[in-house]
């Protein structure tokens, strides 16, 4: 059944004229199409503007904007031109699935509906390490802990109110800048809802390189905009007693055993988290190894984000 509220899909896009119509039929065709779609286009260079304005003559749900600058600058403008009071939001570069609008926008009924509701995704994989990078950078729903997880922007809706209240997106950040959000969403009050059925799906980076990219990125937004200090500082512990157990080794040779002792569990406890989506040797090596590339990829851009001067932050990064 179609939600009666009125709603705004907003997305941020650059260079994106490959995956643009993707993501527009997919919304345009869902069970509960939205009532405007506001795309934000950062100063695409590939046609991707080009395109849209062809959509938007054949298609009045849909506006364009032109925002150069960060992801946050285009969401904030895409958030101000909305003209509907809940504003759902997803990323370029995915596709929702043909329900994802009409589960996100359920938990807002009724004099006690919800102010932000976080959807979720899944990734979609085609390649052996498209597979364990989707395993690795994204939980599965037996591993949400709802006290602590933080909605995406590539799945989530929330009131134009709560948004304001929030203060918006951080348009000083260049990286991750929805962590900040989500959590200022929390500190202001916002009433939360979880919706697990509201899926989008999304595709892990191709190579080990781009993928340890990606997540430096997600790590220095987190040290600039100076969050999560606990989940950076328990990774930091973890490989600080690594490497020291490893250096004690040499002259306390039990160290070396007791490091292999905790690699293992490390390697039973990551390749638990493949099993059933993953074969043996994915779910077993793939994993914990994609997994310490990952944490590493984390730490060092949440320690480079901490050293950035915050006169020297930019807002004209990709969105």
């Amino acid at each position: 059944m179609n939600s009666p509220l009125a709603a705004t899909v907003i997305v941020t896009v650059r260079n994106e004229r490959g995956s643009i119509d993707a993501l527009l039929d997919s919304l345009l065709g869902g069970t509960r199409p939205p009532d405007e779609i506001v795309v934000a286009d950062g100063g695409s260079d590939d046609g991707t503007a080009e395109r849209l304005r062809e959509r938007a003559a054949s298609e009045p749900r849909l506006r364009v904007l032109s925002t150069p600058g960060n992801r946050s600058v285009g969401r904030n403008a895409a958030v101000r031109a909305a003209r509907h009071e809940v504003i759902a939001c997803t990323d370029a570069g995915v596709e929702v699935e043909s329900t994802w609008l009409e589960r996100i926008l359920r938990p807002f009924a009724g004099p006690d509906g919800a102010d932000v509701v976080a959807g979720f995704y899944r990734p979609l994989a085609t390649t052996s390490f498209e597979r364990v990078a989707g395993v690795v950078s994204a939980p599965s729903l037996q591993e949400v802990n709802l006290d602590r997880f933080l909605p995406s922007t590539r799945s989530i809706a929330f009131r134009r109110d709560a948004w304001n209240k929030a203060g918006g997106f951080d348009e000083t950040l260049a990286h991750n800048e929805d962590t900040p959000f989500a959590l200022a969403l929390k500190e202001t009050g916002s009433r939360f809802a979880f919706a697990p059925d509201a899926i989008v799906g999304w595709r892990p980076r191709g190579n080990l390189r781009d993928f340890y990219r990606q997540h430096r990125r997600f790590g220095f937004g987190d040290g600039e905009s100076r969050v999560q200090d606990w989940f950076y500082a328990t990774i930091g512990l973890k490989y600080a007693a690594a490497a020291a157990l490893l250096a004690a080794g040499f002259f306390w040779r039990p160290a070396w055993a007791l490091l292999a002792i905790g690699g293992l569990a490390f390697a039973a406890q990551q390749a638990r988290r493949g099993a059933g989506r993953l074969g043996a040797f994915e779910a077993w090596v793939g994993v914990p190894l994609v997994k310490i590339v990952y944490d590493l990829a984390y730490l060092n851009g949440y320690v480079r984000g901490r050293l950035d001067p915050p006169a020297s932050r930019r807002t004209d990064a990709a969105p």
